[in-house]
């Protein structure tokens, strides 16, 4: 069986779940809202299973696990805000508790996904197989931002360190934007990360499921602006084409997931000019259904066999 862990408003699982029931593949959706108040867990070191929908699914019963995206699990209404936050923390630490004692294939593991979402990490690990970098500097400092601006002539980007997701008054998100010494004026005492802007003939993302690897070019259609970050532009506005890395490339993306034992990962890259590829980052639990859904490459599938065993 497989237990697909993921959140109720999650599109991208949905797609997945779509694909198990074609296959008549065994599976359960564990949504992480709902418990532990609808979905909840039982766990002995000799038997566990878990509550959904009204059924028992034994630990034993699971043989491999798609981790997606969970959320924090909400605890029963009129506690205090203390007594609520409280049992939040014991719920969660249930549950970590439970996937952690699973003895199953999983994509990924929670520790892997978090040690991998370490965007310093990444860089220095991405150095050390082989990957060209950006100039980068994480720094509060506006003297040594304006230092990597005189030495970047085509620009200095700044992007977020770990979520893009913003609430204030509403929903927004933080993209990888441009930056000028006015900027700086308003650099608060939290360190950002800024890169030296790489100038690219086009975006690569690279989707690493398993041992396979998808890259999709990613550039905009004739008459449309070039963005900084290519997520900020309304997906008409993009071309999306089946790219052929080099061998070596190729082997250098699934040695990055090998590393910090991920079984999937969207990678972004960068193509100059001069044909080289520039590493940005690499997501441990990033979109995917979009590349598939655009370009008609088999995601979906091999996602689906790299979790049934049909490989």
């Amino acid at each position: 069986m497989v237990l697909v862990i993921s959140n109720r408003e999650d599109i991208t699982t949905d797609w997945l779940v779509l694909e198990l029931q074609r296959r008549g593949a065994a599976y359960v959706r564990f949504n992480t809202e709902d418990y532990p108040q609808r979905c909840g867990l039982h766990w002995t070191p000799d038997s566990s299973y878990l509550e959904v929908g009204g059924s028992a699914v034994a630990a034993e019963e699971i043989h491999a696990v798609w981790y997606r995206r969970p959320v924090l699990p909400r605890v029963a209404p009129g506690l205090s805000a203390q007594d609520a936050a409280w049992a939040t923390r014991e719920a969660a630490e249930a549950l970590d508790g439970f996937w952690r004692t699973l003895n199953a294939r999983w994509v990924s593991p929670p520790s892997a996904i978090r040690l991998a979402g370490s965007k310093l990490l990444q860089l220095r690990d991405a150095v050390g197989i082989g990957f060209e970098i950006p100039e980068t500097l994480v720094s509060a400092s506006a003297s040594h931002v304006e230092e990597l601006l005189a030495r970047s002539p085509v620009g200095v980007i700044c992007k977020p360190l770990s979520d893009g997701r913003v609430r204030s008054e509403g929903r927004s998100l933080l993209f990888t934007s441009l930056i000028t010494r006015e900027d700086l004026v308003g650099l608060g005492d939290e360190p950002h990360l800024f890169q030296a802007l790489v100038a690219k003939r086009y975006d690569v993302r690279v989707t690493v499921i398993g041992d396979e690897v998808f890259a999709t070019r990613i550039e905009p259609r004739p008459g449309n602006v070039t963005a900084v970050d290519w997520r900020r532009m309304h997906p008409d506005t993009l071309c999306y084409h089946p790219e052929t890395l080099p061998d070596a490339l190729a082997a250098q993306c699934r040695q990055l997931l090998k590393h910090y034992r991920l079984s999937f990962g969207a990678i972004d890259l960068a193509r100059g000019h001069d044909g080289s590829y520039t590493f940005f980052e690499v997501n441990p639990n990033g979109q995917w259904a979009f590349i598939e859904q655009r370009t008609g490459q088999p995601l979906r599938a091999a996602l689906a066999d790299l979790l049934t065993g049909d490989e």
